[in-house]
């Protein structure tokens, strides 16, 4: 939204506020007027700004649209305090819309959007009901039975029958009590379903939109200026909890965003480890296993050279110890097993290489290749540790696939004493596992052996 739009717009809604500031002090059947003065325009203010503030940062969001056309709405049923009859009539059927509105953004708040047939139904319902509910009872009551003895007659009425104005009054409230009971049940259903960081966007709003929903449908009923005074209050105070809502979604979306690019620069670094390790396999240990090859043509041809023979024999040797190490440094960088034949395969291989026993338990079915290497490699580092410091007779590792998460358990008999903040292999771990949203802990008292455990959910 551009931001001479956004000016109008609030320009508008000064005027507006203004105006109705001038309706009420000029009103013969309202009481408290200083307060209805100051505290009616404040509230639709409330709802403009932050609405205009919401469209601005998200205009793809429907959100913010909602918040202003509610200012807009309360600010309208303020015209109950007008003098003249058509104004009050508007204002006491038309100025119900701002509960319709209000209802229509607890439905579809965050995302300004009702993503359900059943949401639709509600809303639906919500723009029916809240300006239509009382609207037949006014063409049969008189001022006196609307609670209003000094208000003008309105413009619907038709004649005066004090049974029928009286039934059709209480149906109004039970429209009311009936929709909300449907709304709480919905709300409840759509917070239980939600992740806990949507939790925290959805509660504040839920709790006080259901408060001022509940509280109007109280006042509705007849309970009084007290229950107008707390529905005006809690509507007040809506506003603010759509914003903590938007800012923690604007959080949410960040910390998406972050997670994000550190699953991508962990694939990117995955990738470029298999590249190195074609290069690798491909290119120089192809070269060096060639050379070894002429070595033994040269050793065939020098039997009678006793000097040259002894020669060619160390530099076999030198070279036989030098392919190994490649070996060593290419399945380091990334194991041509893990890609060519899964991580069950690549973990008994870790496991026949380990200088102790390894019991070796693998439950998982194919698995994202990101969540598989991260396994591999979490499983390599703790073993490669249970050589060099447990001083272990015995481990165990165990890989399992429970609910959407990969567990990866790695524990010895060892020494124990294990430290991650003094290994920069396991923070190496850790951040890898953290980058795929999962978790890595380390259970290492002295004297006692380690326990390493990951969790990794994929899907």
């Amino acid at each position: 939204m551009t931001r001479e739009r956004s000016l109008a717009i609030l320009a508008i809604a000064f005027v507006a506020g203004v105006t109705v500031c001038a309706i009420v002090l000029a009103s013969d059947h309202q009481e408290a007027k200083a307060a209805f003065a100051i505290f009616g325009p404040a509230v639709g203010w409330g709802f403009v700004a932050t609405g205009v503030w919401a469209w601005n940062r998200e205009p793809e969001n429907r959100t913010g649209m909602l918040l202003v056309a509610l200012g807009f709405a309360w600010l309208l049923s303020t015209l109950e305090a007008s003098n003249s009859a058509l104004l009050y009539t508007i204002g006491l059927t038309l100025g119900g819309v701002w509960g319709a509105v209000f209802l229509h953004l607890g439905q579809s708040f965050p995302t300004g959007e009702l993503d359900t047939r059943l949401d639709r139904g509600i809303v639906i319902a919500g723009y029916v009901i809240f300006p239509l509910a009382f609207a037949p009872a006014m063409f049969f009551a008189s001022p006196e039975q609307l609670d209003c003895p000094g208000c003008p007659q309105n413009l619907l009425f038709v004649e005066r029958n004090d049974e029928l104005a009286s039934a059709l009054l209480v149906l109004g409230p039970a429209l009311y009590g009936s929709l909300f009971l449907v709304v709480l049940v919905r709300a409840t259903q759509r917070w239980r379903r939600a992740s806990p960081f949507l939790r925290l966007q959805l509660t504040p709003v839920y709790a006080t939109a259901l408060l001022t929903f509940l509280l109007v449908v109280v006042a509705k009923a007849g309970a009084g200026d007290a229950a107008w005074w707390a529905a005006f209050i809690a509507a007040w105070l809506t506003p603010f909890a759509f914003l903590g809502g938007l800012l923690r979604s604007h959080v949410e979306h960040l910390v998406v965003e972050l997670r994000a690019s550190r699953a991508r620069l962990v694939q990117a670094g995955d990738a470029e480890r298999r590249r190195l390790e074609r290069d690798l396999h491909d290119g120089a240990q192809s070269r060096l296993v060639a050379l070894s090859l002429l070595l033994r043509a040269a050793r065939k041809r020098a039997d009678g050279d006793a000097g040259v023979a002894e020669l060619i024999d160390q530099a076999q040797g030198e070279l036989q110890t030098s392919l190994g190490e490649l070996r060593e440094l290419a399945r380091g960088i990334h194991p041509a097993v893990l890609s060519d034949r899964g991580l069950e395969p690549a973990l008994e291989a870790l496991a026949s290489r380990t200088p102790v026993p390894v019991d070796l338990a693998v439950e998982a079915a194919e698995l994202p290749e990101p969540v598989e290497t991260a396994a591999y490699f979490v499983v390599s580092e703790a073993l490669t540790n249970v050589a060099k410091y447990a001083q272990a007779t015995h481990a165990s590792v165990a890989v399992r696939q429970v609910n959407g998460n990969v567990t990866v358990e790695v524990s010895d008999d060892g020494v124990g004493g294990a430290d991650a903040a003094h290994g920069s292999g396991l923070r190496g771990l850790a951040d890898r596992v953290a980058a795929l949203d999962g978790t890595l802990a380390l259970d290492s008292p002295a004297g006692h052996g380690t326990r390493l455990h990951a969790e990794i959910p994929f899907g």
